[in-house]
């Protein structure tokens, strides 16, 4: 039986337009990680270190539309 998650599991921050942290506020700080978001020209790049309690893939997707404009 999965346990209930909060609806809104990352948030991010942007850099400069082209990078994006993503991380996951409800995790305890001392074991909390970063995953970054690089857009690039041709191809992105993600680094994803998360707990892996949700999902990433739908989040990156959102994560992209915004930045590409749609």
């Amino acid at each position: 039986m999965p346990l209930p998650i909060v609806e809104s599991w990352f948030e991010t921050r942007t850099y400069g337009g082209d990078i994006t942290l993503i991380f996951e506020p409800h995790v305890i700080p001392n074991i909390r990680c970063n995953m970054w978001h690089v857009r690039g020209r041709d191809r992105d790049l993600l680094l994803d270190s998360g707990m892996g309690v949700v999902s990433l893939k739908r989040h990156v997707a959102l994560v992209t539309d915004e930045q590409h404009g749609g």
